[in-house]
């Protein structure tokens, strides 16, 4: 199963180069969706939502923020995910 990652990461490499390079059909507004029983693709089209915050009629997400400062992580500094 550790070679489907690679096929993915493979597919998704290849839209970045049609998109870059401006050829071939892309994938916008399609989920690819990878049957690896039997190897096989299905493209399901998804529809645009109109109350999405970042491409709806109505956009609230106008920016983008600085994660390290919004999470007061300076950078290089690690996280400290232990529990207790």
């Amino acid at each position: 199963m550790g070679a489907v990652a690679g096929l993915i990461g493979t597919v998704q490499a290849n839209e970045v180069l049609k998109y870059i390079l401006g050829i071939g059909n892309l994938l916008t507004g399609k989920l690819l969706v990878f049957n690896a029983l039997n190897s096989s693709f299905r493209q399901v089209k998804v529809p645009k939502d109109p109350r999405c915050q970042l491409c709806g009629e109505k956009p609230t997400v106008t920016e983008l923020i600085d994660y390290e400062e919004f999470c007061q992580v300076r950078s290089g500094q690690a996280l400290d995910l232990s529990v207790g």
